[in-house]
Order: C-alpha cells, then sequence, then structure tokens
C-alpha cells in the first residue's frame, strides 16, 4: 500500500494539534504538530519540519492560499426562570384593616 498524499486542488479543512511523543527516543521529538485534513490520515511534523514548511511559504507568497480565520458567532442561551411564590399571611394592609375592625 502505497502513501496516500493529498493532491486536490479542492478547499479542504485541516486541524492541527500539538500532541506528546509516546515513544520518545533521546534524540527524538518531544512533540510532533499532527495535522488532520478532512477525508484524509493524519500527519506528523516535528518542529523542524514546520519552520522549514513556513519559511517555504514566506518565500513563495504567490503559491498560498489566503484563508481568513473568524470567531464563530457565540452560542446565546435565554432561558427565562419564572417562579410564583404564594404568600399565606395576609398583606400589609389587610393586617391593618384587621387590627383595627377586627374583621
Amino acid at each position: 500500500m502505497g502513501l496516500k498524499i493529498m493532491t486536490t486542488r479542492k478547499l479542504v479543512r485541516a486541524y492541527i494539534k500539538l500532541v506528546e511523543n509516546k515513544k520518545a527516543r533521546t534524540n527524538a521529538s518531544k512533540h510532533y504538530f499532527q495535522v488532520f485534513a478532512e477525508n484524509t490520515n493524519a500527519y506528523l511534523f516535528t518542529t523542524a519540519d514546520m519552520e522549514k514548511a513556513r519559511n517555504r511559504a514566506i518565500k513563495n507568497p504567490e503559491d498560498v492560499y489566503p484563508v481568513e480565520f473568524t470567531e464563530p458567532e457565540p452560542e446565546i442561551i435565554v432561558k427565562e426562570v419564572i417562579k410564583y411564590i404564594e404568600v399565606e399571611t395576609p398583606g400589609f394592609f389587610k393586617r391593618i384593616w384587621y387590627k383595627l375592625t377586627g374583621k
């Protein structure tokens, strides 16, 4: 089975995360950058790999596809809490009336 490399011109989202090298040997990187593109496999890059790719992008800006990152709209949850309180004691004026009239 050969190496499958993403060679599409279609816009594909990718996710990147710093992951720990769980079986790092003495000279190995302690962390990798995991890049996972939609509908493909995961790729692991060292810091040196990422710096090399960054320098290539700086050197060849005409080949870089412009991407704008926007913050997702915050999800607003509106909860209306209504609490009914039943009061068994008579109100202020009713208590005064009761003291004055005895009724």
